[in-house]
């Protein structure tokens, strides 16, 4: 559907019009719950503001802001939006609410009516100045919401960690002997650590026709990894038998886009014939503007080579580091990354696939 243009003199009220739309939402789901099915005021009024928000959200983007929007990512908006808006209606109107109705005795709808109203212009300055403003100053200030961004150091206590989960991680695929049942599939999890957040990802693929050492060898020589589209530049820095030094420029996009000159440390280890394993461990991570945002602060990534009837079975443990997210941001930051981590991972596995394919004078 084509967006609904609205001349910027009137944009208040489409805001307000929209916003009205929105308090009937919250104000209806709110009696029901606190009348009908007996649920505290504050939990009413949570449920509620987030049935508004959406709601509101999705007009203000095809109608009250639709000029200032070509294509830009929605989720990137979305973010953005709860994080402001959000935080502001549902913290501020659950205080609010929770003061008139346990202080001054008022009824939860009547609160909840008073509470919109003074939320309502703090709300519409914010999605005017930042949300709606271009999709550069949406991720911004979705990334300014986390404290800190402009110079993070993970803490001893969070380096810490990291190693012992590592070592829990070597010393586990060490005795784990048996390739897993479910090729070309991506697994994610994240470890909350002191002043951290630990992803790991992992997956597999198959790629017929080709043997344990084809693939190991081209990996190996010259020793940079099959092109992908994070990958920008990459090159051997050194060789030394089957441990390369390499460098890779990388680029992670999530609510921004952040380029990396990184050196990894790759060892391959051949076990016997039909299987092989490699190791990479970056030794350096630097943002290319200087700054450390504790995007990424570590990461290791752990692959194994087994030969099936047929073709080769390549699997890969990804595990980074970043800084933790603050609880206000969770709900939304961490399903954005999920994503994106996941997308990563099957870029990678299809570049593996690939490259693989090449060696066989197979193209897809």
């Amino acid at each position: 559907m084509m967006p609904l243009p609205v001349s910027t003199r009137r944009r208040p009220l489409a805001f307000f019009a929209v916003a009205s739309g929105g308090f009937l939402i919250q104000t209806t789901v709110v009696a029901l719950l606190t009348r009908g099915a007996s649920i505290a005021p504050e939990a009413a009024t949570a449920i509620g503001v987030e049935l508004a928000l959406l709601h509101n959200f999705l007009w203000h983007e095809r109608w009250t802001w639709s000029d200032r929007f070509a294509g830009a990512p929605r989720l990137q908006r979305f973010a953005a939006y709860q994080l402001a808006t959000g935080s502001t209606s549902i913290l501020g109107t659950i205080v609010f609410v929770s003061a008139a109705v346990r202080v001054l005795g008022l009824d939860a709808t009547a609160a909840n009516v008073l509470a919109v109203g003074v939320m309502s212009v703090t709300n519409y300055l914010i999605a005017d100045r930042w949300v709606f403003r271009h999709r550069a100053a949406a991720a911004s200030l979705v990334i300014a919401a986390i404290p800190g961004t402009s110079s993070a150091q993970p803490a001893a206590d969070t380096i810490r960690e990291w190693d012992a989960h590592i070592a829990r991680v070597e010393a586990a695929r060490r005795e784990r002997a048996q390739p897993s049942n479910d090729p070309d599939k991506a697994f994610g999890r994240e470890l909350r650590v002191a002043g951290g957040l630990i992803h790991e990802w992992s997956g597999s693929v198959i790629i017929p026709g080709i043997t344990v050492a084809q693939l190991t060898h081209a990996l190996t020589t010259p020793g940079t990894p099959p092109p992908q589209e994070d990958v920008l530049d990459a090159r051997v820095l050194s060789k030394s038998g089957d441990t390369l030094l390499v460098y890779l420029k990388l680029q992670r996009t999530a609510l921004i886009t952040v380029t990396y000159d990184t050196e990894h440390m790759v060892s391959f280890e051949q076990h016997n014939p039909a299987f092989a394993s490699s190791r990479s461990i970056a030794t350096s991570i630097r943002e290319v503007d200087g700054g450390d945002r504790g995007f990424l602060w570590r990461l290791n990534s752990y692959w194994t080579y087994r030969q099936l009837d047929g073709g080769v079975k390549v699997e890969v443990l990804s595990v980074s580091l970043s800084r933790d997210v603050p609880a206000l941001a969770r709900a939304v930051v961490t399903p954005i990354v999920s994503r994106i981590a996941r997308e990563s991972m099957r870029r990678t596995l299809e570049a593996m696939r690939l490259f693989g394919l090449t060696l066989t004078g197979v193209r897809s």
